[in-house]
């Protein structure tokens, strides 16, 4: 990677969801996604994620846009 530069690409996109929860995960689930096709070229991250009604100037931004645990994480017992 010596050889090339690096740059900043922010995308901005709509992540339709039942609520706030799965809207975090289809969030992550999307850089996943693409850091999975991109092997090292891009490292794409969540920087925010906010709720945005049609129709409506209001805008909620989450407190918490951290990756949901999936459910095998879950079940998994702290060794402390």
């Amino acid at each position: 990677m010596a050889d090339k530069n690096r740059y900043v690409v922010t995308i901005d996109t709509y992540v339709y969801a039942e609520n706030d929860y799965m809207a975090r995960k289809k969030a992550h689930q999307i850089t996943e996604d693409l850091n999975a096709e991109s092997k090292d070229s891009v490292s794409p991250r969540v920087i925010e994620i906010g709720e945005s009604p049609i129709g409506r100037l209001d805008y909620r931004e989450f407190d918490d846009i951290s990756r949901p645990k999936t459910k095998e994480e879950k079940e998994q017992k702290s060794p402390f």
